[in-house]
């Protein structure tokens, strides 16, 4: 007997793709004119809130043309108490930003808190001096004795002799450890050691040696400082804190800040990225280029008026700073106003 033709239904299977496609782009597009709408309506209010308070406006000019991001500005001036006047919004606004920007300025320096520390970041912030600063200010305190030099700098050319360097000038050996094990190893044979600093390659955040190098890093006991460049623009800065940001205490160092034009930039990112600073340097010199964060120092040098540059927005160009954000920032609430 024949068998049946099989029934064949291809018309509806097709058309029901095309049509959820159809619905799909439809909700895209609606999507889209409704952020269209809240961001025309966002700038309008903005707009209207300025002329009701310049006091707001400048101080939020202020902010942008000393570096700092919208995101943050606007987060902080749309907590600004009402009715204060320009030198009293001044003040509180730098108050705010002292506030938000954590430091370790009422707690023992690096050098004398001692403990395991390995320098992380980016090629070329400055991570090999920095390591050489903190070993010279340990060991004139505690004496060369107490300070362990470790590097796991293998990639860039002569890394290991530099650090050699500066530890003869310290009178500190300095180790060179190639992996997880040998790193471990030379760990334990200066464990009674004051400080024990581990100099690390840099490496891009995107860079797939990043991984590696954080893996041979995760022991027991061993604290993580990210090494900032003060004169990277604000979105680098951002992209490598969320690269090399890890669980648990976040300390930063920010480095070459002798070179940034402006301190905005970094000390904004810091702030977003709620990170401890733990110090600065602002030159080559071993150890004198070295100081405390003073968050207070810190924010009234990047809030002085730097010499006029072709990215400073206008008071015009300002409308196009407070289109509706989807950062989360704002809903966080963590800018302590």
């Amino acid at each position: 007997p024949a068998e049946p033709a099989p029934s064949r239904r291809p018309e509806p299977q097709a058309a029901a793709p095309a049509s959820s496609a159809g619905q799909q782009s439809l909700m895209n597009e609606l999507h889209a004119m409704k952020e269209l709408i809240e961001d025309r309506f966002n700038t309008l209010t903005w707009m209207g809130q300025a002329r009701q308070n310049p006091i707001q406006s400048n101080l939020m000019l202020k902010m942008i043309r000393a570096g700092y991001s919208p995101a943050l500005a606007r987060a902080i001036l749309e907590r600004m108490p009402e009715e204060m006047s320009a030198a009293e919004s001044v003040r509180w606004l730098m108050e705010v930003l002292e506030r938000n920007l954590k430091t370790d300025m009422h707690a023992p320096p690096l050098y004398e808190e001692g403990g395991i520390f390995a320098l992380v970041g980016s090629t070329g912030v400055g991570k090999t001096t920095t390591t050489a600063k903190l070993a010279a200010h340990c060991a004139r305190i505690h004496g060369p004795a107490s300070v362990g030099l470790i590097t796991l700098d293998t990639y860039r050319v002569g890394a290991h002799e530099q650090l050699r360097t500066y530890g003869r000038m310290l009178g500190i050996v300095a180790h060179l450890a190639h992996d997880r094990a040998a790193l471990q190893d030379l760990l334990g044979l200066l464990s009674g050691k004051k400080m024990v600093l581990i100099d690390t390659t840099g490496v891009a955040p995107r860079d797939p040696r990043k991984r590696d190098m954080l893996d041979v890093l995760d022991l027991p006991n061993v604290n993580r400082l990210l090494v900032l460049n003060a004169g990277c623009h604000g979105d680098t800065l951002d992209d490598v804190l969320t690269a090399f940001k890890t669980s648990g205490s976040q300390q930063a160092i920010l480095s070459k800040v002798d070179e940034a034009v402006k301190l905005g930039p970094a000390l904004d990112a810091l702030i977003r990225h709620q990170m401890v600073l733990r110090g600065i340097t602002n030159g080559q010199r071993v150890p004198e280029d070295w100081e405390t964060a003073d968050a207070h120092k810190l924010i009234s040098t990047s809030m002085r008026a730097p010499t006029k540059s072709a990215f400073d927005p206008k008071a015009t160009d300002l409308d196009f700073f407070f289109s509706h954000s989807t950062d989360p920032m704002t809903e966080r609430e963590f800018v302590d106003a």
